[in-house]
């Protein structure tokens, strides 16, 4: 491997690392508001725009985001 592919995994890993601690930090906001919230609740919570949020929310499997825009929490439904 080169200079570059070793650094290239690095950074791969530290967002990695990133998105998961975001979203457990979007999970946790969710219980605290009782399963569900708005969308710019959970931005302030990961710290992430609104893009990055969704992104983040759409690779999870227990949060969807409604179609009127609240996220909510899916486990125990």
């Amino acid at each position: 491997m080169t200079i570059f592919e070793n650094a290239w995994n690095i950074l791969k890993e530290e967002k990695k690392d990133d998105d998961e601690k975001a979203k457990q930090k979007i999970i946790r906001c969710l219980k605290d508001k009782g399963g569900a919230c708005s969308l710019e609740e959970c931005c302030k919570a990961c710290n992430r725009s609104k893009e990055e949020c969704k992104k983040l929310i759409n690779k999870m499997d227990n949060v969807k985001i409604h179609k009127y825009g609240d996220v909510v929490l899916m486990d125990g439904l």
